[in-house]
């Protein structure tokens, strides 16, 4: 069988073009010229981050070949444990390597409670000032195709730093993780249900790189602190460019989510949090931890 690298339609072996686009058949995924249409996905945090696999949310891409192998589109992620509203995409497919920005228009975090609420709410019950929704951190979307219609990769979070005017800084921990995506329709106007049920079709697909930038470097344990101390630390940490992960239960937490909305509110009734570093920054990391404790 042979597969329309732009509607999906199936063909004899002995096809040559389709009928519903002109587009003429492939016999191999560099066939693909256009991502345009409708995908369904699911992405999801790397093992040493999620060993269970709990944490995967399913998407829907719709997207719009451009010039000069640019494409452009909108995702939107399943409730419950999606992002809601409707984000952009923004990126560039050279069959078969595809890479693509994602950005939702809204940052949100989880409540210990389950509740979901939006970082102006949340930053706003802290007592800082803030007048407007802020986003979510851009995540940069690499991968590739690895048949026709099916294609997959590694996502990315870089650190970040939100400032307020009173001087009060928050950082954001990086994310990395997996995703997957199959191609469904050319209309823009279905919106496909089911898919993909985890992140990735196939991880031996993956290099050795890609495998490295999720899972293939445990971070260290620092050990468990405070709230009120870990603040302080990862607002050091920000400065000075380390990288640093920390210890979840089973509550999923958006990809801008503050510690203090890791272990619920204020340090005298929040439990303790344990912090974890990549192993090149762990040097730093204690210098900064132990001179802290220094008297």
């Amino acid at each position: 069988m042979k597969t329309c690298p732009y509607c999906g339609t199936e063909y004899p072996d002995n096809a040559t073009v389709c009928a519903t686009d002109g587009e003429t058949l492939p016999d191999s995924i560099a066939a693909r010229k256009k991502v345009s249409g409708v995908w369904r996905g699911v992405f999801g945090y790397g093992e040493h981050r999620d060993p269970a696999g709990t944490h995967s949310v399913a998407f829907t891409l719709k997207l719009k070949q451009g010039w000069l192998e640019r494409f452009t589109g909108s995702v939107t992620e399943d409730a419950p444990a999606g992002t809601p509203g409707a984000g952009t995409i923004d990126g560039y497919f050279n069959s078969p390597a595809i890479e693509f920005t994602k950005q939702m228009p809204v940052g949100y975090v989880w409540k210990e409670d389950g509740t979901l609420i939006t970082l102006r709410e949340y930053f706003l019950a802290k007592g800082n000032k803030c007048e407007h929704e802020l986003p979510s951190s851009p995540i940069l979307y690499l991968g590739a195709l690895i048949d026709t219609n099916r294609m997959q990769g590694t996502w990315t979070i870089q650190p970040r730093r939100i400032s307020f005017p009173a001087g009060q800084s928050f950082s954001m921990p990086v994310g990395s993780g997996f995703w997957c995506a199959q191609f469904v329709t050319t209309d823009p106007k279905v919106d496909p249900a089911g898919g993909p049920t985890g992140p990735l079709f196939d991880k031996s697909l993956l290099s050795v790189q890609e495998l490295e930038a999720v899972d293939g470097v445990p971070y260290r344990s620092l050990g468990r602190f405070t709230v009120a101390d870990a603040e302080r630390f990862l607002d050091r940490f920000g400065q000075d460019d380390i990288r640093f992960e920390l210890k979840r239960d089973d509550t999923p937490m958006r990809q801008m989510t503050p510690i203090t909305a890791v272990t619920g509110g204020l340090a005298g009734a929040a439990r303790l949090i344990e912090i974890f570093v990549h192993p090149d920054d762990e040097e730093a990391a204690l210098k900064i931890t132990g001179a802290d404790n220094q008297v």
